[in-house]
């Protein structure tokens, strides 16, 4: 998914931008503030550049912070999904249920997702020709003939989420591999949208016009490991990122929905 390769989890300054540290104790803020006063005290009609402004501010809220003019009145913890004052996020029974209903939604989609990548002939070792003008759109190195033949799937990235709008941070987007002469190389699994549904992979404008023609057409059979798997590493990430607001507000819980009810 797209928010789960985000970042790199490692805090930055937003002042001097060093990395393991932030504002709140750079010591380079402390040391503009104070040349900062001092020129203020020392030249008058002195004009503050944008950093000195920035790091007088901070300084300010340092010593706010410090001493603070009131206590704030402690609001009730809420669960961090459905914002219930009565549990907390572990014991939220409506995540429970979110997390029933994404395994029963990506079950069935890689069931038929598998069905139609059968259908298509688009397994393993299936022999594919590739147009010119696509070949091009895609910059990878492929055979001036177009021809490659498809030698496996990334299954890591390969869920139901392939199936969401580009537009949703919960997009995934996995890759399956070719070779063609003496090339090798791994392409979106979202260049075979045209081939074999576009409700199975959503696809953007820049991911082609033209299916790949099957010239010899091989089935798939992936592990059944992963057909009947519910757990993975994105998905444990989805489950503690999801709001369930957030979820019904973008469509993704009707999204979800839709697969779990999928026969």
């Amino acid at each position: 998914m797209k928010g789960f390769y985000w970042g790199d989890g490692m805090v930055h300054c937003s002042f001097c931008g060093q990395r393991h540290h932030n504002i709140t104790t750079c010591a380079l803020v402390t040391a503009t503030a104070s040349q900062a006063m001092h020129k203020l005290d020392t030249t008058p009609n002195y004009i503050l550049s944008r950093d000195e402004h920035k790091a007088l501010y901070e300084i300010k809220r340092r010593v706010e912070r410090k001493h603070p003019k009131e206590k704030r009145k402690r609001s009730p913890p809420r669960c961090s999904y459905c914002r219930s004052t009565s549990h907390k996020r572990p014991k939220c029974e409506s995540l429970g249920q979110l997390r029933q209903l994404v395994y029963k939604a990506n079950k069935n989609w890689k069931r038929l997702f598998v069905q139609r990548v059968n259908e298509c002939g688009l397994g393993i070792g299936a022999l594919i020709e590739m147009k010119a003008s696509f070949i091009r759109n895609l910059s990878v190195n492929i055979e001036p003939n177009g021809i490659a033949m498809i030698t496996g799937y990334n299954i890591k990235d390969l869920n139901v989420f392939c199936a969401l709008d580009a537009y949703s941070q919960y997009q995934s987007n996995s890759t399956f591999q070719i070779m063609s002469g003496e090339y090798t190389e791994n392409l979106s699994i979202k260049f075979l949208s045209m081939a074999v549904d576009y409700n199975l992979l959503a696809r953007g404008w820049w991911y082609g016009e033209l299916p790949p023609k099957v010239l010899n057409p091989m089935a798939w059979k992936p592990d059944k490991e992963w057909l009947n798997s519910e757990w993975d590493e994105i998905m444990d990430w989805f489950f503690k990122d999801a709001k369930k607001f957030d979820l019904q507000n973008t469509g993704v819980m009707d999204f979800i929905e839709k697969w779990a009810n999928k026969i």
